[in-house]
């Protein structure tokens, strides 16, 4: 029986996960980003090329949804996919904590590249108070949203790549 499922789909239940359930996940405003933690978990098991086309579609939809500027969340998220992707077998053998780390860092990137393109646009933006205000928090709720998710789907993960049909059982290492 054939476990794939088309990316599309997996970001469009991620996105109506996002949109229905986002407010009750809501702390002090942050939101979990399922489309991000999505882009993270395709990107990881493919290379680099993969990676970033999932990024752009992620990033495609996640701009639908947010109503700001128009390919912010397209670019940001292409470059978390293919530098997700260029990590890809090093990172994600290691475990649990490999996953917390690199949806951490990958979801910081994204965050603080969105402060400095609203700089961009906006004149007298300040990067360093909206890194620290709001991507840094985003990080580590996606971070911890994502460590779960992964380690709730890491049987259909370690089905969708070659590589990992010998690493069957992702340990914990903390």
């Amino acid at each position: 029986m054939n476990y794939k499922v088309p990316s599309i789909l997996v970001f469009m239940a991620a996105a109506v996960l996002e949109v229905s359930l986002g407010g009750m996940a809501s702390i002090y405003g942050i939101k979990p980003g399922l489309i991000l933690i999505s882009v993270y978990a395709l990107s990881v098991t493919g290379t680099e090329g993969k990676g970033l086309m999932y990024g752009a579609l992620g990033g495609f939809i996640e701009d639908c949804l947010s109503g700001g500027f128009n390919g912010l969340f397209l670019s940001g998220y292409a470059i978390v996919g293919f530098l997700a992707g260029k990590a890809g077998k090093r990172l994600f053998n290691i475990g649990e904590s490999a996953n917390f780390i690199g949806i951490f860092v990958l979801s910081l990137v994204q965050g603080v590249y969105t402060a400095l393109m609203m700089s961009a646009f906006i004149g007298g933006y300040d990067v360093v108070n909206a890194s620290l205000r709001f991507a840094l928090p985003q990080a580590f709720y996606n971070a911890m949203a994502g460590a779960l998710i992964l380690w709730l789907f890491k049987e259909q993960i370690a089905r969708r790549t070659p590589w990992l049909k010998v690493i069957r059982q992702l340990r914990v290492r903390l």
